[in-house]
Parts: structure tokens; C-alpha cells; sequence
């Protein structure tokens, strides 16, 4: 499996069915190598990963992430393992376990989840599995935002995925995890050159991730502090959590964050208008801008 050339990271709940095919190929036929996608309240995961793997023909799919809360170590396995059967070496697991608000919010009860990780990681691979094996068993990558699950992280999986970190995070995590894990950097970026529009519609997304505590604790883990985060966030954590700007400026981030020892970068283009939807108790929702991806397809980043 090949991830060295960057991929995309997209929500693709809010596209309707038949238009799922028609984006993932264009994803692939712009020279991409992954699609990755998250679980929020819509789609299952694996019944999407199948879609998407079925409709491409090299296409790497990857969830980032499955969420460990709703469902069972054995189901989460039987899934990775049906994938990687019938679409060898395309398909990647990822799993975290999401975020309290957002848990709470349906019921589910968010205790302990650095607990409920490693045990949860300890049962997957204990999980009985009947069928056919795959060739090669699905990379398994966690999201890990703060070093303790980072830890668990490289000791039990393949790797990580981490979401809004700095070139100079990434460095940290690639010198906490060695050299032979992947980290799969997911890189929010805008083509957008003026910085009033892009700071003003970077505040519309953050302001989501700033209501969150694992963001937070992550964010100061950066250097950031309470000061960077009022008002929807300011210049210096906006500039450094969103690579915006001309083509140039967003593939020298990607660029930025391979030498930093990323093993992969998946870029979540989002746009001015109509990027960010909600209701007040609603996850914001990114619709990718394809603008930006026909513009960012892959070629040397550095």
C-alpha cells in the first residue's frame, strides 16, 4: 500500500447517494491515492468504504474515523477484514473515539476513554473472525490528539491520524512514535488568497473545534493559549491550523509537513461559500470545495 502521495479527506454525508461515485473518482482520476472520510450521524462506514472501493479501481479508502463507541471490537474487525479481503491493500481502519459533547449528544456514555481504547484495542485483536483472511490485514491508525493515546497508539496499531497539527507537531509526534509507524496528517486547506475572507471563514469552522476539550488541550500542547482562542480563534492559531492562500502557499504546507515525518497528508479543501452548515446543536459540515482539489492535485509538494 502506497500512501506517499497525498490523499483527500472529505465528509461526504451531506452528498447525495448518486453523487458519491462520481466524486471519488474524480478524486482518483485527479492522481490522488486515498479518500478518507469521517463518521458522524449518517452513513456506516464500511458499507460506505464498500461503495466508494467498488466504484474506483485503485483508489486507497480509509476511515478517519469508525467510531469505537458504536459498535463492538468483533463488528469493527469483521468490517476491516471483509475490506481488505476483497479490495487488497485499498482499504486503511481508522478509529478514534470521537469527542464527549459529541457522545453525550446521542446517548452514549464517554467514560474513561483512554480505558475503553486499549481495552477496546486489546479485544480487537482477540475478536474471532471465520471467513477467508485477507492477503494482507488493513493497516489499523487511531486518532490521537494528546500523548497518552499517542502512546497507546504506537504500541498497539500501525500509527496515527492526527487532525490540525502544525509541521512542527508532526515532528514531535514522528520523534514520540519512531520511525516505522505511519502518520497520516489530515491538512484543512482553503485556495483563498484574501486573508480577510479566509481567516473570517476559517473562524466559522474552528469555532467548532474550540468547543471542544481534546481540541483544546491539543491546541495548547502547541503553544496556543486561551488568548488564541477567543472570537473563533486568532491570526496566529487560524494561520496555523488552515493552510490557506494561493496553490503555492498550500502545497508548500503539505510539502511542510512530509519533511516534518508525515508518512501521508489528506487535504480537506474547503470553501468560502457554503462550506459550513448547521443547526445550533448541529456538527458544522464541510462540503470539499473540487476547485481546490482540481487545483492541489498531486504532484511534488515540496
Amino acid at each position: 500500500m502506497n500512501l506517499a502521495t497525498p490523499g483527500v479527506d472529505a465528509l461526504m454525508d451531506s452528498m447525495a447517494g448518486a453523487d458519491l461515485a462520481r466524486f471519488a473518482r474524480k478524486v482518483e482520476s485527479l492522481g490522488y491515492s486515498s479518500l478518507w472520510f469521517p463518521e458522524a450521524f449518517g452513513r456506516d462506514p464500511f458499507a460506505l468504504a464498500a461503495h466508494l472501493l467498488t466504484v474506483t479501481e485503485k483508489l486507497i479508502v480509509g476511515t478517519a474515523i469508525a467510531n469505537v463507541w458504536k459498535r463492538e471490537p468483533v463488528a469493527m474487525l469483521s468490517g476491516a477484514r471483509t475490506l481488505a479481503e476483497l479490495f487488497p491493500d485499498r482499504f486503511v481502519l481508522g478509529i478514534g473515539i470521537s469527542h464527549g459533547p459529541m457522545m453525550t449528544r446521542v446517548g452514549i456514555n464517554y467514560a474513561k476513554p483512554l480505558s475503553f481504547m486499549r481495552d477496546y484495542l486489546a479485544r480487537l485483536k482477540e475478536a474471532p473472525y471465520g471467513a477467508a483472511r485477507p492477503a494482507h490485514e488493513a493497516p489499523i491508525v487511531v486518532a490521537a490528539l494528546l500523548p497518552k493515546m499517542l502512546q497507546l497508539a504506537a504500541a498497539e496499531t500501525d500509527g496515527t491520524l492526527p487532525t490540525y497539527v502544525t509541521p512542527e507537531r508532526t515532528a514531535q509526534i514522528r520523534a514520540e512514535i519512531g520511525p516505522g509507524k505511519l502518520i497520516c496528517v489530515q491538512q484543512i486547506s482553503m485556495l483563498e488568497k484574501d486573508a480577510g475572507k479566509a481567516r473570517a471563514a476559517i473562524r466559522g469552522l474552528l469555532g467548532f473545534y474550540l468547543g471542544l476539550p481534546n481540541y483544546l488541550q491539543s491546541f495548547r500542547l502547541m503553544g496556543f493559549d486561551d488568548s488564541d482562542f477567543a472570537g473563533g480563534g486568532s491570526d496566529r492559531l487560524v494561520d496555523a491550523m488552515v493552510a490557506w492562500g494561493d496553490e503555492q502557499a498550500i502545497r508548500a504546507r503539505i510539502g511542510a509537513q512530509y519533511r516534518a515525518g508525515a508518512t501521508h497528508v489528506c487535504i480537506t479543501p474547503v470553501g468560502l461559500a457554503g462550506a459550513w452548515r448547521g443547526g445550533s446543536d448541529a456538527r458544522a459540515r464541510a462540503m470539499p470545495d473540487e476547485r481546490a482539489l482540481e487545483a492541489l492535485a498531486p504532484r511534488s509538494t515540496g
